[in-house]
């Protein structure tokens, strides 16, 4: 007996035929969340009455959180759901947010907990990723906060800056937002060294000098044009890396953050490497001196003052942050003021 069989369907689908057929896609959310509440609930302390409750539904909290973001940045980590020691890390992020349910602290550990599930190598990075989301429960608000503070000032750097108010917006939205923490007690540094999220260096950084160093443009006064006309009859092309003065319309300035921009920019437009030397001179002669610039910055930034004040009584310069401070100070800028960049960057 023949039995005809067809079938219809449309573009980019898959035709299956057969008596019995199985169909496995892959781990599903549900199936992962299944997983996951299976660790908590085989590993957790056994908790009574309220106390179970309450972290029964944190660990469930914490968990739809993960997944949330899971699928939304990492769709194929859902994989990493089989892993052991994936299973493990999962575990202590539901432990440590089911003792404590702080918001602040639940964000940070599945920021963390997504960037490890990228991680299926025993790399240098899931190493530290591992370490981070035990070691971030030890830490408090202020505590967080100055590790973002630290790190968002003296370990990055903003390409896309090209203007002044992007530069004051830059300085009051991600740096300065962490900055009352600064001057609170120091026994808050000497913690951070304990748990291993800094060291407390003898050499200590000048907040003030890094940002004249890292962010050049923003604090050129500017030169009259006619400065370059010597070099312009050598190369015309050097009125492409010109722009009007930010600070003074009247006068032109190099185009470029810095000169190794600048340098790139007059290699670009076939200017010699003595001329784009020349420019960098010119240019350079024309920068603020340090009270200059703590000025600028005093009046673009309210809390600039009062911050460096509170530098002055702490321990901040001396702060060098370690792997897992930079990890945790990248899943807190994170997730407080947005900051969007690669962690491999810096691990």
């Amino acid at each position: 007996m023949i039995s005809k069989k067809t079938q219809e369907s449309g573009d980019n689908s898959v035709n299956l035929q057969a008596e019995n057929i199985t169909v496995n896609t892959g781990l599903s959310i549900a199936h992962v969340k299944e997983i996951a509440l299976e660790v908590f609930e085989g590993n957790f302390y056994k908790l009574a009455g309220v106390a179970k409750e309450t972290a029964d539904q944190r660990a469930k909290e914490i968990t739809e959180q993960f997944l949330e973001e899971l699928s939304e940045k990492n769709p194929g980590g859902l994989k990493a759901s089989e892993d052991p020691d994936f299973q493990h890390s999962l575990f202590q992020a539901q432990k440590e947010y089911a003792r404590s349910g702080d918001k602040e602290l639940g964000d940070i550990l599945v920021d963390i907990l997504v960037d490890r599930s990228k991680e299926e190598e025993r790399s240098l990075l899931q190493v530290v990723l591992n370490e981070s989301l035990s070691i971030a429960p030890k830490l408090n608000g202020t505590q967080l906060d100055i590790l973002a503070c630290c790190f968002n000032l003296g370990y990055t750097r903003r390409l896309n800056i090209t203007s002044l108010q992007m530069f004051a917006d830059y300085l009051n939205d991600a740096v300065l937002v962490f900055a009352d923490a600064v001057g609170e007690k120091d026994s808050n540094y000497k913690h951070l060294e304990y748990v291993g999220c800094a060291a407390i260096r003898a050499g200590s950084r000048d907040i003030v000098n890094i940002l004249m160093q890292t962010y050049k443009a923003i604090f050129c006064k500017g030169f009259e044009r006619e400065q370059l006309n010597d070099i312009a009859e050598e190369s015309p092309n050097i009125w492409n890396v010109i722009i009007p003065c930010q600070h003074n319309v009247n006068l032109v300035q190099a185009k470029g953050m810095d000169d190794d921009v600048i340098r790139t920019l007059c290699k670009q437009q076939a200017i010699s490497e003595e001329n784009a030397n020349k420019l960098i001179q010119i240019n350079n002669s024309q920068m603020m001196n340090k009270n200059e610039a703590t000025d600028y910055l005093k009046s673009i930034c309210p809390k600039f003052e009062r911050f460096l004040e509170d530098i002055a009584k702490s321990s901040f310069n001396n702060l060098d942050l370690t792997s897992v401070g930079i990890a945790i100070a990248h899943a807190h800028s994170r997730k407080k003021v947005g900051f969007d960049a690669d962690l491999s960057i810096w691990i």
